[in-house]
């Protein structure tokens, strides 16, 4: 720039960024009852479709509550453990500094720094209680976009 003021201003601005794409974690549905009677409540539940998901994943139906069925008083059920995968994340994390000397050993530093920079939903995981009300519908989320600004004087 030929303007000082625009140069001043303008020049030396440094850019980091990073893209965070994730699978989503296997997940455990359990029963909800003691059906087993052995006074725990980390059993599961039978698996009576070929299928344990909605057949179409949405927040509201992420699992199908027709999947599945409680065992037989007594018995365990036969659906394994870490069957069910969770759903994946996207996230953009951008920064933006400058810093902006005023003497020899004195200067100013600017930082902004944007995390979930495009604001993407990130579902959280399904309620996997096969006798609660909401099983199968996924009712949270990650943070949504988070920006902060620094300004740091080093001397």
């Amino acid at each position: 720039f030929s303007n000082s003021t625009l140069r001043a201003l303008a020049t030396g601005w440094q850019v980091s960024g990073i893209v965070r794409v994730l699978s989503g974690p296997y997940l455990t549905v359990l029963s909800g009852l003691d059906n087993a009677l052995t006074a725990t409540n980390d059993e599961r539940p039978n698996l009576v479709l070929p299928s344990a998901y909605a057949p179409t994943k949405t927040n509201d139906v992420w699992l199908n509550p027709a999947a599945f069925a409680q065992p037989a008083l007594g018995t365990y059920g036969n659906f394994g453990s870490h069957n069910i995968l969770g759903p994946g994340s996207f996230r953009i994390d951008m920064g933006l500094t400058r810093k902006f000397q005023l003497r020899e050993n004195q200067s100013v530093e600017f930082r902004a720094e944007a995390f979930n920079l495009p604001n993407h939903v990130n579902p959280g995981i399904p309620v996997l209680t096969l006798s609660n009300a909401a099983f199968g519908k996924i009712q949270s989320a990650a943070d949504p976009r988070i920006m902060q600004l620094a300004l740091k004087f080093v001397f």
